[in-house]
């Protein structure tokens, strides 16, 4: 009896639970997944869903009109951009990362290649071409452009490409691959990762509630 009355105590407070949608950056997802679900402990009436992508698309479709609580990019200046729009409240960078290059360490290809996220859409695609041009690599490749970071780790992790340009809070699941550079900060635009309420959002005091709570959270804690 006590179960069911466990159970159906649960079940009463998922149906009234309120549904926050984020949208953020590919490279957030173990972050987010640790942080929300910590939060939903603490607040069994919340519910968060993920949404997680390339950050240009991501704000893409948050200027479309996407049904979206929270943006959390790799880019400040693109939450910039979406404050000036007046899409979000205010943006607030809460984390850094750093860029570094993978190699596969089985690959033994003559022709060498490497892959980014697309410099259109990826913010990781757009520092690793910055820092292409600052601190270029000592070899011949041909270079592949992927949908977001956590692609281009796979693709070096699968072997489909020998290198690849992502972050270095990416690198901790690296099991084929190794580190193989660190790239100054001086070669690229500096990457903070930012966040911000959508201003249609009709949950705006609990997503500031959760804004909060995630501020002075690093990458591991």
């Amino acid at each position: 009896m006590k179960k069911i009355l466990i159970l159906f105590v649960l079940l009463v407070q998922s149906l009234l639970a309120t549904d926050i949608l984020i949208s953020g950056a590919a490279s957030l997802k173990e972050y987010l997944n640790k942080n929300t679900s910590e939060y939903e402990k603490q607040n069994p009436n919340i519910n968060f869903i993920l949404n997680l992508g390339g950050s240009g698309t991501l704000k893409n479709q948050v200027e479309q009109g996407a049904p979206v609580d929270i943006v959390f990019l790799a880019d400040r200046d693109m939450m910039i951009d979406l404050k000036n729009k007046k899409i979000i409240l205010d943006e607030f960078p809460i984390l850094e990362n750093k860029l570094v290059l993978i190699k596969n360490i089985h690959n033994k290809n003559s022709k060498i290649t490497l892959a980014t996220g697309d410099p259109k859409y990826v913010p990781a695609g757009r520092y690793a071409e910055q820092a292409l041009k600052k601190s270029p690599l000592d070899m011949d490749y041909s270079l592949i452009y992927l949908k977001d970071v956590r692609s281009v780790l796979n693709y070096v992790e699968l072997g489909e490409v020998d290198y690849g340009i992502v972050y270095l809070t990416d690198t901790k699941f690296l099991k084929n691959s190794e580190v193989v550079k660190i790239f100054e900060k001086s070669t690229h635009d500096s990457i903070e990762y930012s966040i911000g309420v959508i201003a249609d959002s009709k949950n705006k005091n609990e997503c500031i509630q959760f804004l909060n709570f995630l501020k002075g959270k690093n990458w591991d804690e």
